[in-house]
């Protein structure tokens, strides 16, 4: 009995997913660069034009962008950008140009919603399967780290499902990160034990 309550819990852990329109509040854990990061672009699904920017420890302008805009062409799944060799805590910025808004993938907006989660695991995103041209591109790089974004506020009706965009970078480790995004552990956690609580109520009235 007490696997199957843990099989339970598991289940209502992974199902609870990323798309639950709740803004993340809990701050990510550190993205480390560990050599030479590799960009690249693996998804986006979202309407409004973003730029994606490094802001530390190097400076990288227009790194991606998801629709034709000035300079930058509009990337798709598959594109590469070489960041070069870095060392210590990476940060990104989501410019939204539709909006005028920015977010950092390590600061919470103004309302204290965080707008960037981690993960090693593509699927933890709930959008499907990797796209084939970011697997190709992604097979030979080691220590890959993926980036999902929300890419608007709740002032500009964010759905707050955290997958407008999503990048992946090579050589990087979000510390304390197992696979699952962090912010969103905690969630599962408290989703996972009372799921437990219902299956053990349910046992005793039979």
């Amino acid at each position: 009995m007490r696997n199957a309550l843990l099989a339970a819990a598991a289940t209502t852990m992974l199902s609870a997913g990323l798309a639950n329109a709740t803004p993340i509040t809990t701050p990510p854990p550190p993205l480390i660069a560990m050599g030479d990061v590799k960009a690249v672009y693996v998804f986006a699904n979202a309407m409004n034009t973003s730029l994606l920017d490094e802001t530390s420890p190097n400076g990288w302008s227009s790194i991606f962008c998801n629709h034709h805009i000035g300079s930058c062409p509009g990337n798709h799944a598959g594109d590469i950008k070489d960041l070069g060799s870095q060392s210590g805590a990476l940060t990104f910025r989501l410019r939204n140009t539709s909006t005028g808004k920015s977010y950092w993938s390590d600061t919470a907006d103004s309302n204290g919603n965080y707008h960037a989660v981690f993960s090693t695991d593509y699927s933890s995103f709930g959008i499907g399967s990797l796209p084939s041209g970011a697997a190709s591109a992604l097979a030979g790089l080691s220590n890959v780290t993926f980036v999902a974004w929300e890419d608007r506020d709740a002032t500009n009706g964010s759905d707050f499902d955290y997958n407008d965009l999503v990048f992946a970078f090579s050589n990087t480790s979000a510390t304390g990160n197992p696979g699952i995004p962090e912010p969103l552990s905690l969630s599962f956690l408290g989703a996972g034990l009372l799921g437990l609580a219902a299956l053990r109520a349910k046992r005793r009235k039979i």
